[in-house]
């Protein structure tokens, strides 16, 4: 049984941040889903302290609203400092940061830096921590097919090995490492299967019955940071999510048509 009594979840109505508070409802722990909607804005500190008193883990599922690089900087520069000072005065137990495998890695792409920046802050906080790092969502995969498509028809991508997860997986694995101790570490978790960038996409086409082409490039960054093969990919040893591609695209087809 668990010892946490309260939790709170920054960026709490996210993809990932509002399945995570499903998890702690379901096993009813008290918990707060903290966004600018309920009032608290972590970028400025506005109602944080009051947020997090007398939480005993915190995990912090937010991310910036802004793609410009600049403010997705700033937003994670600013309420890694906030979060933090109001953590330390509340004397929350254990902080639980959501990264992303490359974080630590990858250079020139402006959201990895900022997780990497998030990753420092939170070893430096003081505050007993766990940092899980997971791989590119399947729910990305729609947008990311979009961001290398080229003249509609034709999509090219980093030719680098990739290995995608679940949103639920991903809040499954902040959910138990938030019940667990803190590890004063960082786990990685990606999903089921790992292959080639393009035969992921080429699956995700067939399952959409597209039929645009998909063409790998050697040459190709990812977003401004430049790629190796295994870039994209958890390091051994890791955690692996349970839904496979198939898995989560045969739920959501049937998510769309109930």
């Amino acid at each position: 049984m668990s010892a946490c009594k309260r939790a709170v979840v920054l960026g709490g109505n996210g993809l990932i941040g509002s399945k995570v508070v499903s998890r702690f409802r379901s096993e009813n722990i008290e918990v707060v889903s903290v966004s600018q909607s309920s009032g608290v804005d972590t970028s400025t500190g506005k109602g944080l302290f009051a947020a997090l008193k007398d939480a005993d883990v915190v995990v912090d599922a937010s991310d910036a609203l802004s793609l410009d690089p600049a403010d997705v900087g700033k937003f994670f520069d600013t309420s890694c400092r906030n979060i933090f000072t109001a953590e330390v005065a509340a004397g929350v137990k254990h902080h639980v940061t959501l990264s992303i495998v490359g974080a630590g890695r990858l250079v020139g792409n402006a959201h990895f830096e900022a997780k990497r920046r998030q990753e420092e802050e939170t070893i430096k906080s003081g505050v007993p921590y766990t940092i899980v790092r997971a791989t590119q969502l399947y729910e990305l995969i729609p947008s990311l097919a979009s961001d290398f498509t080229e003249h509609g028809d034709v999509t090219r991508v980093p030719d680098v090995l990739i290995q995608p997860i679940a949103a639920n997986d991903v809040a499954a694995a902040l959910f138990e490492a938030a019940l667990g101790d803190p590890r004063n570490a960082i786990l990685e978790i990606g999903g089921p299967e790992r292959a080639p960038f393009g035969s992921l996409v080429r699956k995700f086409f067939d399952f959409t019955r597209e039929r645009r082409t998909v063409q790998p490039d050697l040459a190709l960054d990812y977003f401004g940071a430049q790629v190796e093969e295994n870039s994209l990919v958890p390091s051994d040893p890791y955690l692996t999510g349970m839904t496979t591609l198939g898995e989560w695209f045969g739920q959501l087809h049937t998510r769309t048509i109930a």
